[in-house]
């Protein structure tokens, strides 16, 4: 017994000890709850005499479930670690229906359809019913029908709560596809989940299983959907020896369905159960923790409040730096990682960036391939891999050198809506027959009706109306700047609207703010020559996609990890860098107007904190471009919140509050601020003043209506000539406003 409790604190011994009944154990972060459940079902096996078969100790992932194991083997060996029941929701969904599928309707030889399978299938169903392709893509019928799966809900029952034009055709495709399911004797992930709880309404398939595991160990419980907490309800309902171990604070991932009201509603669901607090951290130090601790006790409608307690009281402070923009936050990211790592205080592999979307990481991986700083995209496609991006990309391009036959095709595959691979196919081959373009053999088909004499009708009518667009955009290049250019492709194109089509409102509004970053990109050579500006720009963002294979080459444990904070949960390291932490990205605008959705935005940010082991940055950018403007922002209001004597400040010209002395700041974290020159005197900023006229690269002349001194620079509100421009509120130093006359 000495040896499973050695070690423990004294709320790990009472978690581990108290073996039977109802047990919620809160875990903070960093508390060691794999540590805890792997010695209480030591405990339980050595001391109390239990089975190891009447074990079942669920988890969410194959990685949870196997380190599981491991821990468990090295305590009590290979032979008895073998007859514990160990897995996640979904194998163990899959062991139960291999033995009692018959119960729910499934043959003896079913099979599991992974995504591939899936979208195959659904592929199958909208052509069979007729659906459009757009929205109804194959991947959003998928998530339409897991979505309700994750609530319970077979297809007759979704059918029922369905009130609009798009989501009956949901139901109806959902309606097929479990038809067509049943017809291949197959089951999706989905159902593994929802027919284990269909074979548990069973009473005599429930009544073996509650006897064969009269003792249930759950882990991450804050991150069960419906589906499987009904699974656990009733595994547990006769013996009540139900051990749960999860942290409400931690709950992020309420968009997949996870439901925080399960962990909080445990000692409702089991009456007279044991709560036990695991609060004593072994990953980050006290001052980290002291900032998580503000954050989150600031959230309403919490049952429990976990005192967060380091075992390493003393630490360097949390550091809050304001960047002039984005370009500035990560250069300054960078400033620190290499100062870091050349004083060998850390490896790249123990810095992380963490950000809120995905969309934030493109200036960060610029700044970091630039400087040749080896990294890594955790869970997601790099900024230029992404399909928006490349497609707009490649209408650049076509723009740009009309002859290149590879970004044209990709166009036409993206964007010619009704133009099929048969009808390009016919226009290639004319093409080839007369040893011309792609491009000038379009253009040949919209002028000359001799043109590729197989491509007729309605298909020919559609060519000559996308290559008569495509024509009047190429023409534009030598005309516009290349912002002005990029607007030009965005609205004539109608890549907005294309992209609803494609990939429903939702997804479309996050590509577009991916394509929204690319333009704040192309606003940088906004400066150079007018006929150098787009040769410029895609030469050098080819330069940036090139130097990303880079870290392809190098260990992943030598490389800076950037990643999402979902993406984070369940992670640590030495050095993690928060960014973007302003009021539209954490909370997400989207979130402002729904107060639940606002506390999980509050929890991702609490997460994010708690993954720091030694030093934490946050940082935000006092300015960013959005939707082609330059706007300035606002703290997350998570942020403003707090007590700012909790960070050591940098500031602008490298200066860092008192606190950071005291709490032992290195000289390397003082030098965030210095990249930043001493901010002009009053005289030297650029002067404004109501009713000057003014003028403006892009939106013509204007007359200035307000001006103010903000974060040593100006303000200007103008309003342009240009009834479509109308007024807009400007950064002089940004806009470059050349005055014209003064009031």
């Amino acid at each position: 017994m000495s040896e499973i409790l050695a070690g423990l604190n004294a709320a790990q011994k009472r978690a581990v000890e108290h073996v039977h009944g109802p047990v919620l154990a809160l875990a903070g972060p960093g508390s060691g709850k794999t540590r805890v459940l792997t010695h209480r079902i030591a405990y339980m096996i050595q001391q109390c005499g239990i089975a190891p078969t009447s074990i079942l100790a669920v988890t969410f992932t194959n990685k949870a479930a196997r380190e599981m194991r491991d821990r468990l083997t090295h305590i009590l060996g290979e032979e008895i670690t073998q007859r514990i029941t160990i897995g996640t929701f979904h194998s163990l969904g899959a062991r139960w229906l291999r033995r009692y599928g018959d119960a729910v309707g499934l043959p003896a030889n079913w099979v599991i359809y992974d995504d591939d399978d899936q979208q195959r299938l659904i592929r199958r169903i909208t052509k069979e019913l007729h659906v459009p392709e757009r929205p109804f893509t194959p991947r959003n019928i998928m998530s339409a029908i897991s979505s309700a799966k994750n609530e319970g809900l077979d297809a007759t029952e979704y059918a029922k709560t369905v009130r609009t034009p798009e989501s009956r055709i949901y139901a109806t495709c959902f309606q097929r596809y479990s038809e067509m399911l049943v017809q291949a004797g197959a089951v999706d992930f989905d159902d593994l989940l929802l027919k284990s709880v269909a074979l548990l309404a069973h009473p005599k398939v429930r009544a073996h299983l509650q006897r064969t595991y009269t003792y249930l160990l759950v882990d991450e419980y804050q991150d069960t959907n419906q589906v499987q907490y009904e699974m656990v309800q009733q595994l547990a309902a006769q013996s009540r020896n139900l051990f749960v171990v999860g942290d409400d604070d931690q709950s992020i991932y309420g968009w997949r369905g996870a439901n925080v009201r399960n962990i909080r509603q445990f000692e409702s669901d089991f009456p007279g159960a044991e709560v036990i607090i695991l609060g004593e951290n072994y990953r980050s130090t006290q001052p980290i923790l002291d900032v998580a601790q503000q954050l989150i006790d600031a959230a309403p409608h919490r049952p429990y409040r976990k005192i967060l307690q380091s075992q390493q009281p003393t630490g360097e402070a949390v550091y809050w730096q304001e960047c002039a923009d984005q370009n500035d936050e990560s250069q300054r990211v960078c400033d620190i990682i290499e100062h870091l790592v050349k004083r060998g205080l850390t490896t790249y592999g123990e810095c992380a960036i963490m950000y809120r979307t995905n969309a934030q990481s493109r200036s960060f991986e610029e700044a970091l391939a630039r400087r040749r700083i080896p990294y890594v995209v955790v869970g997601g496609m790099r900024f230029y891999e992404r399909s928006e991006i490349k497609d707009m990309l490649a209408w650049l391009r076509v723009v740009f050198n009309p002859s290149d036959a590879v970004s044209l095709q990709r166009v036409l595959d993206a964007y010619a809506e009704g133009i099929g691979a048969t009808s390009i196919g016919h226009v290639q081959a004319w093409a080839d027959d007369q040893q011309t373009t792609l491009y000038a053999a379009l253009i040949a088909v919209a002028t000359d009706s001799s043109a590729a004499p197989l491509l007729k009708g309605a298909a020919r009518q559609r060519v000559m109306r996308f290559a008569a667009r495509l024509h009047h955009v190429v023409k534009q290049v030598a005309e516009m700047p290349l912002v002005e250019l990029f607007d030009y492709v965005v609205v004539e194109m109608q890549v907005e609207a294309y992209l609803e089509r494609a990939f429903g409102r939702d997804e479309a509004r996050t590509r577009l703010e991916n394509i929204n970053e690319l333009q704040r990109v192309a606003d940088e050579y906004a400066a150079l020559p007018r006929d150098e500006q787009l040769g410029q720009f895609l030469a050098e963002v080819a330069l940036v996609a090139d130097v990303d294979v880079l870290d392809r080459q190098v260990d992943r444990q030598h490389q800076v990890v950037c990643i999402t904070m979902h993406q984070a949960k369940g992670l640590e390291y030495d050095n993690v860098f928060l960014v973007g932490l302003e009021d539209t990205i954490i909370p997400h605008v989207r979130t402002h107007n729904d107060p639940q959705q606002i506390e999980e935005e509050r929890r991702i940010l609490y997460v994010g904190i708690t993954r720091a082991r030694r030093r934490l940055y946050l940082s935000r950018a006092q300015r960013r471009m959005v939707f082609g403007n330059t706007e300035n922002t606002r703290r997350s209001r998570f942020i403003q919140a707090l007590p700012m004597d909790m960070f050591a400040v940098v500031t602008r010209q490298g200066q860092v509050a008192p606190r950071s002395q005291q709490a032992g700041a290195i000289d390397a974290f003082r030098s965030w601020g210095a990249r930043s020159t001493t901010p002009p005197p009053a005289n030297a900023l650029p002067e404004f003043a109501v009713g000057d006229q003014v003028r403006h690269q892009r939106f013509g002349d204007g007359i200035v209506l307000a001006a103010k001194v903000v974060d040593d620079d100006v303000e200007v509100v103008v309003r342009f000539a240009d009834k479509v421009v109308g007024e807009k509120k400007l950064i002089a130093s940004f806009a470059r406003l050349q005055k014209i006359t003064t009031s």
